[in-house]
């Protein structure tokens, strides 16, 4: 069962006395940059890396720079190496280890990186280790990981959305989310879709309803707005 948004505000509040926030300029994260400015009461700075990949790179990062000027937000800002990217033999795993590289060496003693990982990520990233051996101890990803902070888990991207979009949040669609040569997006674009045609294994996968019996109809539990 997801938490509600005042056990989220509740949460955020409580584990850490000062956060970074990792932006890219897409919806989930510029939604959690809106909710982190609402309603936290602990100092945080924002961190984008671009990793000048795609033709949109620059906006996301002017539009996520802008979004903190206009509030007085810290922001810091990154660039990676393209070519090393697209020469590595995965792009995916590159892209993944400069950018985490950054994070890591921007991150202030004490501050714990903030993502804005959600329940659809949850789901496929247990599908992800599976496809790929992970053991059965380590498949999904937790809230808290040392200084790694996940406090969206519980919510689906529908309801992050539908919330963004309510609220009049900016945001830059990533237009590589729709190629499946990508493992995730396969997983995110081909394998999901067909599974939720048999069970809804977001709601028994994702967000731990495991013994429910629901058919492919029944919708996702979308967090309580507070």
């Amino acid at each position: 069962m997801p938490e509600n948004w005042r056990g989220i505000i509740s949460d955020i509040n409580a584990t850490s006395e000062r956060y970074l926030l990792a932006v890219s300029g897409g919806v989930d994260s510029m939604f959690m940059l809106a909710f982190f400015a609402r309603n936290s009461t602990v100092p945080f700075r924002v961190a984008h890396f671009n990793h000048g990949l795609r033709a949109s790179a620059d906006a996301e990062e002017s539009l996520v720079r802008r979004w903190c000027a206009d509030r007085g937000i810290a922001f810091l800002s990154g660039r990676g190496d393209p070519a090393a990217m697209r020469d590595a033999p995965s792009l995916e795993a590159e892209a993944r280890r400069q950018r985490y590289g950054f994070l890591d060496a921007v991150r202030a003693e004490g501050e714990m990186l903030v993502t804005a990982h959600h329940a659809n990520d949850q789901l496929e990233t247990v599908l992800l280790r599976l496809m790929r051996g992970y053991p059965d101890t380590n498949l999904r990803m937790r809230k808290v990981a040392g200084n790694r902070y996940k406090p969206f888990l519980s919510v689906p991207k529908e309801e992050i959305v539908r919330q963004a979009t309510q609220r009049r949040i900016p945001w830059i669609e990533d237009e590589s989310n729709a190629d499946t040569a990508h493992e995730r997006n396969w997983v995110r674009n081909v394998l999901v879709p067909q599974m939720m045609e048999r069970r809804n294994v977001l709601r028994t996968i994702a967000l731990g309803d495991g013994g429910r019996d629901d058919g492919p109809d029944a919708p996702p539990r979308a967090a309580h707005y507070c």
